[in-house]
């Protein structure tokens, strides 16, 4: 037992400090100066710890208030080396069968968790996370839809609104899921507003507690005084919600689109859940994709082929002038830089030449054609 405080000081809670105030006092403490984490200090743990087993147990704390100073040599409770006999060396002359036994039949797991917490990779931290997390609202349910659009749409970005049968707040309670006319929310009568049910089982190692949310309240520890008439106390009720889908330049199909809170609303004003929105593109006609590049077949005349021309063709800015030059040839390509699809990459156009030849020729052209077959060399 530490000489220098006595254990109400150790661990900084007054005398009538209830049993809760002192786990927690001791679960901050052991954390800040647990040996294995760095600045821990392994003589303060040893004391925390030490008071800790003693102001835990009623019993051994009656005695102590009792007792005093004079607690420490008392035989029941392991002489000078604290509630657990040997602790402070380790593992050696720790009794399983006398302290997680039928000795002691209020042992409760978490506490095991505290004192070895940072030598196992804080395994109850873990636990702690978990019991926090049961404490929120039940949240809304996620939200999955299609969404068809444009390659236009994809190619310079867009916003698009979508309308969604869904879970809304309710207009009457705002969300409290209680009557606004007949008081507000109360501490839940089964769980005492903890918002966590406690449950103690027996074992071959003693009484193990297992703490679980409450299915009343759904682990937010309050209840409406009286429901509301609208959505029967849950906060919420079906309606209709249009919401804005920003399209970001680059999209591809099958690309999903996430909407934070675009879910279905939450238990009682709980966090709503996500929307998430999975693009499907619709086939153009005019343009192919190809990667961020569209390709657009341009109809060329033979003669245009032969001679060259200018011509207005259709890109995704408007129309644009451009030249085919002379003797182009069928499936050659022009490329208009940065004219594709734009996004973190901005692709190009691609005009690819469809020369177009006659299938039939009037007398006159025939005549002129096999002259011109005369004159052209390959």
């Amino acid at each position: 037992m530490s000489t220098t405080n006595d254990f109400y000081t150790i661990l900084g809670i007054p005398r009538n400090a209830s049993q809760d105030e002192v786990k927690k006092a001791y679960r901050k403490l052991a954390h800040q100066h647990h040996p294995d984490k760095q600045g821990g200090n392994e003589a303060k743990f040893k004391e925390i710890n030490e008071a800790y087993q003693v102001l835990s147990d009623p019993k051994k704390r009656s005695q102590y208030d009792q007792f005093g100073s004079a607690f420490g040599s008392q035989g029941p409770f392991g002489g000078a080396q604290g509630p657990f006999g040997g602790f402070s060396r380790g593992f050696d002359g720790f009794d399983f069968s006398r302290d997680f036994g039928g000795g002691n039949r209020g042992f409760n797991i978490e506490d095991l968790f505290d004192l070895f917490g940072g030598a196992f990779g804080d395994p109850f931290g873990q636990r702690r996370e978990k019991k926090q997390a049961g404490r929120e609202p039940a949240r809304g349910e996620d939200i999955r839809i299609s969404l068809k659009v444009g390659l236009r749409d994809v190619a310079r970005g867009a916003i698009k609104r979508v309308e969604l049968s869904k879970n809304v707040i309710c207009g009457e309670c705002k969300g409290s899921g209680a009557n606004p006319l007949t008081g507000g929310l109360v501490d839940c009568s089964v769980c005492q507003g903890e918002g966590e049910v406690t449950e103690t089982v027996g074992s071959l190692f003693g009484s193990f507690t297992r703490i679980y949310p409450c299915s009343v309240c759904l682990g937010t520890g309050r209840v409406p005084r009286n429901n509301c008439s609208a959505c029967k106390g849950e906060g919420r009720e079906r309606g209709k919600e249009i919401l804005e889908v920003n399209i970001p330049a680059g999209v591809k199909e099958g690309d999903t689109i996430i909407i934070k809170g675009g879910g279905q609303t939450g238990f009682r004003g709980a966090q709503a859940g996500d929307l998430y929105v999975q693009i499907s593109v619709e086939p153009d006609k005019i343009f192919k994709r190809l990667g961020n590049d569209v390709i657009y077949e341009l109809p060329v005349k033979l003669t245009d082929a032969l001679l060259g021309a200018r011509t207005s063709v259709p890109t995704l800015d408007g129309e644009k002038e451009i030249e085919i030059p002379a003797g182009v040839q069928d499936g050659d390509e022009l490329r208009l830089k940065g004219l594709g699809i734009h996004g973190p990459h901005k692709g190009d156009q691609i005009i690819r030449m469809k020369v177009k030849i006659p299938r039939k020729l009037s007398g006159k052209a025939r005549k002129l054609t096999e002259e011109l077959a005369k004159e052209i060399n390959y």
